[in-house]
């Protein structure tokens, strides 16, 4: 019997060795395989990226998928070609390099290792990294392929980060797939999201929706505090199927922007005067929620016009990114939005939530959702609407700090903050 050894190499020369015996009568033919796998590892390790992928390609003939070591020629070849991509690319052969790499995206692990979790795992590792190869050479969309082919092998967080990275140069959108196999989009449910500076009354229009449709109410963040209110994707995927409303204080980042593409989320975005920002989170910030800030050591040491200052130096900020990240999702179409303001919500509630309500397929009668409101309200249920007054951050904010806030604008010079006072 004869032994066959092979190694499935990588160019840090690690090794994955698998053996099994061979019959007699097919001695020459594993011989000459045993040769080719010889010299296409001998190759690698000496950068010789054309030798190996012919040796490899030359082998890959010589079996059938029903043969053990099977997946792991396919490997190598993966390996060899990805090393022959980066020698391409670095002499500028563009041309030749994508040739090499549709070729590289048709291999596939489908012998006995198709459910090798080691094999699978270092199998979409280099196609990650041949993603990256192409990110560094300016060829974003195929960088995007290789992400993508990694995640649909074996999903990984790294993954998932090279391909959010590689879709926001592109532009691209996001696909159900990228996050999840085992729900389809006709099988999600109604997503009502509210995208939401805080102190907007976005809690009262939360809790009126979910009152009204009945939905789920979703929280979907991994914790609140001082952590972003970032959609974290396991409690989304989780929830995927259901029918959704959800209030978070989240800005358009890339991430968000590809979650919400792939699960089909089109938010409203609820924004409210600045200056009266200022001054019902210095009240909310009073109250106690500066608990929950990095600064509250220190919050009740301060006199009232050195916390005002505080809110605009350190979290007013914060709102110019806000407008400014969803106005250019909107510009570009990355997303279906809808914008609603507190002072309209203010002005008529009916009105502004019918709005919202036919923004995403729903509809009530006007007098229907007056009684509604009114019931709820009377009732004094945990939906209460909390009347601010509006043009208080204006007498309440002296012109230093108005001015300090207006000064804001200058590093957003393409955003329009007329939706927020200014």
């Amino acid at each position: 019997m004869q032994e066959l050894d092979l190694n499935s190499t990588s160019r840090s020369n690690s090794q994955y060795a698998k053996t099994m015996d061979v019959p007699t009568s097919s001695e020459n033919l594993y011989s000459i395989l045993q040769q080719e796998v010889e010299l296409g590892a001998e190759a690698l390790k000496r950068q010789s990226a054309d030798v190996a992928v012919t040796l490899f390609q030359s082998a890959l003939q010589k079996v059938n998928v029903d043969q053990p070591f099977y997946d792991h020629l396919v490997h190598n070849l993966l390996l060899s070609y990805k090393l022959l991509i980066e020698q391409l690319l670095k002499h500028g052969d563009r041309s030749t390099a994508l040739d090499f790499l549709w070729a590289a995206l048709r291999l596939e692990i489908r012998g006995d290792c198709a459910a090798d979790d080691k094999l699978l795992r270092r199998f979409a590792g280099t196609l990650q990294s041949l993603g990256i190869v192409f990110f560094q050479n300016n060829l974003l969309e195929e960088s995007v392929l290789c992400c993508r082919k990694a995640i649909s092998i074996y999903p990984s967080p790294g993954s998932s980060v090279n391909l959010t990275n590689s879709l926001a140069a592109t532009g691209g959108r996001a696909r159900l797939s990228d996050f999840t196999t085992h729900i389809t989009p006709e099988q999600l449910g109604r997503h009502l999201f509210i995208a939401c500076v805080p102190k907007s009354a976005s809690t009262f229009l939360k809790n009126l929706l979910v009152n009204l449709t009945g939905y789920r109410d979703l929280f979907t963040v991994y914790a609140a505090g001082q952590s972003e209110h970032e959609i974290y994707l396991p409690t989304l995927r989780d929830s995927a199927h259901l029918d959704t409303v959800t209030q978070q204080h989240c800005r358009a980042a890339d991430a968000n922007v590809h979650l919400m593409q792939a699960f089909g989320i089109r938010p409203v975005v609820l924004v409210r005067n600045i200056f009266d920002c200022v001054m019902s989170l210095f009240d909310f910030y009073n109250q106690g929620a500066c608990k929950t800030s990095y600064f509250r050591a220190d919050w009740q040491l301060l006199d009232d016009e050195t916390k005002i200052d505080l809110l605009i130096e350190n979290v007013i900020p914060w709102y110019f990114q806000f407008v400014a990240s969803w106005q250019l999702a909107d510009r570009h179409k990355r997303l279906e939005v809808y914008w609603l303001s507190y002072e309209e919500l203010v002005a008529d509630k009916p009105a502004s939530v019918l709005k919202v309500l036919e923004f995403y397929g729903l509809g009530v009668s006007r007098r229907s959702l007056e009684q509604r409101i009114e019931e709820i309200e009377r009732e004094g249920r945990n939906i209460r609407f909390n009347k601010g007054i509006m043009g208080r951050g204006k007498s309440g904010l002296n012109e230093r700090q108005k001015e300090q806030i207006r000064r804001l604008t200058r590093y957003y010079p393409t955003a329009d903050f007329g939706r927020i006072g200014l």
